[in-house]
């Protein structure tokens, strides 16, 4: 089984190939073609990273789950589930009991249980692509994995220690309620973040404290008056917090504490932190607010004209300024549609957020040699986050032009996807990262990244600009560049090689697309 996928099994970010970006080649339909192009971002070039995808085999490497000396400030005693994070007041042992079933939760919360039912909190565990790589991770390091991944994809899984592993099937079962991955009860239990007592003294590897009390138990929140005739309220400034999410959404090696996946970093450092938004103002609202928010850089209870207010569950005694949507949405259109059917909400949501999250700008210039420069500007303008994030090394987003004379005639193309789906990415402009191991060799093995040797995502307000040459056919009077910015979650290779061919089909999502005509 290809190992390039196996970043997935943490919602992790790692990196995916080594090439100087961008490195293009024409790929000529016809002509004598001239090509030349240059990238703002200037890296190293090495030939040995190349193709991720085609670099992808088993080092065999054993990781020791032990934090170099320097990480080790802390007593990490306290942590009965390491390598996660995760500590449980009053250090009592649980059961499913201690948990409501999201089913029950419905009957109040109608509309944040049909916003979260279908996510991917909700398929954080039953994602079989996880489910598949999550196997690869038990094998390769002796279960040394199970509470990594397993403590934020089924937390309730690991609490109850109920997760039981198929390694025949490549499968993974739990209790009824911890399948049900992140669900009501584990957000609404954690009490706290305790990263200032791990080893890493910041945020991820779930690092929070949980207090699940059953059914009829404290339930904790953003609103400060919520009052339930079912069970106890108790308000949760962490909750109002992007701090909330970072306990998830940062991971490090647990052997050698590399922070594989920044999500929470990228945003903590950006203009959106500075503005004071978070991330459940974007992820928690329509894509629409996330869209407004952006623009106007202001949480969207500052924002005029935004109707999001209403009852936070029945029965309610009034009405709240904001009520959240519970589908978290990101950029994951494969997984929500492999298992909710192809015209489902969440992945048609993610479809829309990620048209929405950057904006392509275009120049056409003549030359005085006789050719012709095409400069291309990719602008995060809409994510408060990297583009991509998480799954760096397996995501895609990519320039695809497309260059066409007056009669109509393709004569230039560059980042377009060859007969078997995959993209040449030595000569694609490709935003994504690079992931090593310790020996220097590309790796898609979370457990034996070392370094990053490249990162060429796309930080929040920020932009990569590329700049493609080339020649017009003898004769032409005009000529016109198509310009797509592409996204798609990983290659259809990969995809046929942890599922099987023909399973799913990996789709690609136009993000944005621009004309230019020069002429001539």
């Amino acid at each position: 089984m290809n190992p390039t996928l196996l970043a997935g099994l943490f919602g992790i970010l790692l990196s995916g190939l080594t090439t100087t970006l961008p490195a293009f080649d024409s790929s000529p339909v016809g002509g004598d073609q001239m090509h030349r192009a240059e990238a703002a971002i200037s890296v190293n070039m090495s030939t040995t990273g190349s193709s991720a995808h085609g670099a992808a085999v088993n080092h065999g490497a054993k990781p020791d789950f032990e934090m170099p000396a320097h990480m080790q400030a802390v007593d990490d005693s306290a942590f009965k589930f390491k390598p996660a994070y995760i500590t449980v007041t009053g250090d009592r042992e649980l059961t499913e009991a201690d948990f409501e079933d999201p089913s029950v939760c419905a009957g109040c919360h109608p509309k944040q249980y049909e916003g979260w039912k279908g996510s991917m909190h909700s398929n954080s565990f039953k994602d079989p692509i996880f489910q598949k790589l999550w196997s690869m991770a038990e094998k390769a390091t002796d279960g040394g994995l199970m509470n990594h991944c397993g403590g934020c994809h089924t937390p309730i899984g690991v609490l109850t220690k109920s997760i039981k592993h198929d390694p025949d099937t490549d499968t993974f079962t739990a209790g009824p309620i911890a399948e049900q991955g992140v669900s009501c009860d584990v957000c609404h239990s954690i009490k706290k973040t305790n990263y200032l007592e791990t080893a890493t003294q910041e945020h991820g590897n779930a690092s929070w404290e949980i207090d699940p009390q059953g059914p009829a138990g404290t339930k904790r929140g953003p609103l400060k008056d919520a009052v339930s005739p079912y069970h106890k309220t108790e308000y949760s400034e962490l909750h109002t917090k992007a701090d909330f999410c970072g306990n998830c959404h940062n991971i490090f090696h647990p052997g050698n504490g590399f922070p594989i996946e920044r999500t929470y970093d990228e945003w903590k450092y950006s203009p959106y932190a500075r503005a004071g938004i978070v991330c459940q103002d974007c992820h928690m609202n329509p894509v629409e607010v996330a869209v407004r928010v952006a623009e106007e850089m202001k949480p969207p209870e500052e924002i005029d004209g935004l109707q999001l207010g209403g009852f936070a569950g029945m029965g309610a005694s009034k009405q709240r300024e904001v009520v959240h949507s519970h589908q978290f949405v990101g950029g994951n259109t494969v997984v929500t549609a492999l298992l909710g059917g192809s015209d489902d909400s969440h992945a048609a949501a993610a479809r829309e957020r990620l048209q929405n999250a950057a904006r392509v700008d275009l120049q056409m210039l003549p030359r005085a040699d006789g050719l012709i420069d095409l400069r291309v500007k990719v602008t995060n303008t809409s994510a408060g986050h990297n583009l991509p994030t998480s799954l760096t090394d397996v995501r895609q987003i990519w320039i695809e032009v497309r260059v066409k004379d007056d009669a109509g005639n393709e004569f230039y193309r560059n980042g377009t996807l060859d007969s078997h789906g995959e993209l040449d990415e030595e000569d694609t402009t490709l935003f994504n990262a690079v992931a090593r191991n310790e020996a220097g060799e590309v790796t898609h093995f979370p457990w034996e990244v070392s370094r990053f040797s490249r990162d060429t995502s796309i930080p929040p307000k920020g932009d990569a600009s590329a700049r493609y040459t080339f020649k017009a056919p003898a004769g032409s009077k005009a000529v016109t560049a198509e310009v797509r910015l592409n996204y798609r979650s990983y290659s259809q290779h990969l995809a046929d090689v942890v599922l099987g061919e023909g399973v799913v089909k990996i789709p690609v999502i136009e993000m944005e697309l621009e004309t230019a005509t020069l002429d001539l």
